[in-house]
């Protein structure tokens, strides 16, 4: 069972980083280690723009790379902590809610982050 934050608290306490978030989306793309997605070699090394480059034919994988993060110009931590505090309603969330929670300055940008389609991504 995945150990879910169950408060704010905890969630600083295990996403309290860019870094944070992107070693979580890693850990559940490349559970037991890297694997290129072009030629399967596992030998890797980090740029400085959180890519990883494979070390047998150059391609450069993200971990946002086919997930509803891919592309974005906001934090991973805020998209995690956006998806934290809609799961964690119980009444269920509002795009105003979450623009507020979040502090956005779109009303339209929350929204839009309520109802990506499931279908078209995946994490």
């Amino acid at each position: 069972m995945e150990d879910y934050p169950r408060t704010l608290g905890e969630f600083d306490a295990r996403f309290g980083s860019e870094e944070a978030c992107r070693a979580y989306l890693f850990q559940l793309r490349w559970p037991d280690r890297f694997v290129c997605p072009r030629c399967q070699a596992t030998t890797a090394w980090g740029t400085k723009r959180a890519l990883i480059v494979c070390g047998f034919c150059g391609y450069q994988a993200s971990v946002t790379a086919g997930t509803i993060f891919e592309g974005t110009h906001k934090p991973l931590r805020m998209w995690f902590h956006a998806i934290w505090w809609v799961t964690s309603q119980k009444t269920g969330a509002s795009a105003l809610g979450l623009q507020r929670v979040l502090g956005l300055g779109s009303y339209y940008t929350a929204w839009t982050w309520l109802y990506v389609k499931k279908k078209d991504h995946k994490v």
